[in-house]
């Protein structure tokens, strides 16, 4: 037998999408807000713990920007180049990577509201520090469209707001505690079902806010939806991300939104663990990451280049690049680089990762177990093919490109000439599924007349708005308005009952 509790706002989920949509809730008037997270404490988080947590967002540049990073000196801060990132920049960075295939409406809501959620995480408390930089004549350049990100990374992001959320607005947290059953229909819902260490209970309430991720580490899911061998890639996130409370979303009438055979798979290093590979020590990013490969060539098991390594700022490539390399022979590739690409790595050439190193490239191949000759070839024609009568410009797209070879290389094309070289093996790991459900403006769940579903809404990753990739660091963005709306959207139910 169960028992009943009730309270006004069930958030699903402990990452930062459950996290900062209790904080809205209980701002917007909800007195008693429970937090159900299905992993135990030292694993709660989700995928913010093995991120860096960027966001990207309008904003008018380095005036605006100053406010959320005042710690950095100013001589430092002036030699940034922090262009604006207008609404128009936004929209489009999002119709160009999905294909146009993103909701139109949603795509608006999300850009409109980018500001202002990510400058309410900064007025609840979250503090704020530049993305990394590279420098080029004295200049420090950014990522394009992405300019900050929260102290600490993804961690020290997750560490600021169970402090806001818990100390401050005094929301509760149950850990251990996984959604077995949501009450209602297609029309309405009005409870959950809990599975806890002691035992099942029901918890009632006035809304439910559903931020359970998505099904990227479930190996029966991704094979059915991600393609083939899918059930064999590596999970950038949490292990706990498995889609239990999605599918009962779905067998409750909810719309399905988002492109189910697409996810974030990115390139990372070929030893790293099935199932959450670890962030780094400061926590900014994952030290499994592989995203420097604009300044190199990458080839694969036969010793062929495959795709464009310098298509763009690796910010619009680095999620869908993972899937190619699945998609080559056994699912691995090597990163090569001459000693040109290995200096302009993001976090130094001494970055720690996988690596072989050697004189020249023919013992390089033969270390990495490449036959020679085909490699060898691969090099000569794609030396050959570098443009030398444009500049290279590691900071901007410099339209350094090859010519007469396919792929071409569109940018950053310098010859593998300066040793010792080094290759980095690599696979593909899926950071989150781009399938999910839909909701609308409010953040309010539809159901499959698109209808919004009583006392239901959703944030975060569960929600179904990407096609084929995304702009790097808008997930968090995602995350930040979608939770505010949610949060607001059940304050106003309370108010009106």
């Amino acid at each position: 037998m169960s028992s009943k509790t009730n309270c006004d706002v069930i958030v699903i989920g402990g990452g930062s999408a459950a996290l900062e949509a209790a904080i809205s809730a209980r701002q917007s008037g909800a007195e008693r807000v429970v937090m159900l997270e299905k992993a135990p404490k030292h694993e709660s988080g989700g995928n913010a713990q093995f991120s860096h947590v960027g966001f990207r967002f309008v904003h008018s540049g380095p005036e605006e920007l100053r406010g959320f990073m005042p710690q950095v000196p100013e001589e430092r801060y002036r030699r940034m180049q922090i262009p604006s990132y207008t609404r128009a920049n936004f929209i489009d960075d999002l119709n160009r990577v999905t294909q146009g295939r993103i909701d139109p409406v949603l795509a608006e809501c999300l850009v409109d509201h980018s500001n202002s959620a990510v400058h309410w995480m900064k007025d609840i408390g979250v503090k704020w520090e530049p993305e990394k930089v590279t420098e080029v004549d004295g200049k420090l350049y950014l990522p394009g469209g992405h300019h900050i990100h929260p102290i600490g990374g993804g961690p020290g992001m997750l560490e600021q707001l169970r402090g806001i959320a818990f100390n401050e607005h005094g929301v509760e947290i149950r850990y251990d505690s996984r959604v077995r059953v949501i009450h209602g229909n297609d029309r309405g819902v009005e409870a959950v079902r809990v599975s806890a260490p002691d035992g099942e209970y029901d918890l009632e309430a006035r809304a439910i806010i559903v931020c359970a991720g998505g099904f990227q580490a479930n190996p029966e899911m991704r094979a059915r939806y991600l393609g083939p061998n899918a059930d064999l890639m590596k999970v950038r996130g949490s292990r706990h991300n498995t889609g239990e409370v999605l599918n009962m979303l779905l067998t409750l009438g909810v719309k399905a939104a988002g492109h189910w055979q697409g996810a974030h798979m990115s390139p990372i290093d070929g030893n790293a663990p099935a199932v959450e590979t670890p962030a780094m020590k400061d926590g900014h990013g994952n030290s499994m990451n592989r995203y420097d490969y604009q300044f190199g060539i990458t080839v694969n098991a036969l010793g062929e280049r495959f795709y464009d390594e310098g298509e763009a700022k690796h910010a619009y490539t680095y999620a869908k690049t993972g899937r190619l390399v699945l998609q080559q022979p056994g699912g691995v590739a090597y990163q090569i680089y001459d000693q040109t690409g290995i200096d302009l790595f993001r976090h130094g050439r001494d970055y720690p990762a996988t690596n072989v190193e050697a004189p020249t490239l023919a013992e390089l191949a033969q270390k990495i177990g490449i036959e020679p000759e085909p490699f060898l070839k691969t090099v000569e024609q794609f030396n050959a093919a570098c443009r030398t009568d444009v500049a290279f410009m590691p900071g901007e797209l410099d339209g350094k490109g090859t010519v007469g070879i396919t792929p071409r290389k569109s940018n950053w094309a310098m010859p593998i000439v300066q040793g010792p070289f080094r290759a980095y093996p690599i696979t593909g790991g899926v950071t989150f599924s781009f399938g999910g459900i839909q909701v609308d403006t409010q953040a309010r769940v539809v159901n499959t007349c698109n209808e919004p579903i009583r006392g239901l809404f959703a944030s975060g990753d569960i929600l179904g708005l990407f096609f084929h990739n995304y702009p790097s660091c808008t997930g968090q963005t995602r995350n930040a308005v979608f939770s505010y709306l949610s949060g607001r959207g059940a304050g106003a139910m309370l108010s009106k009952n």
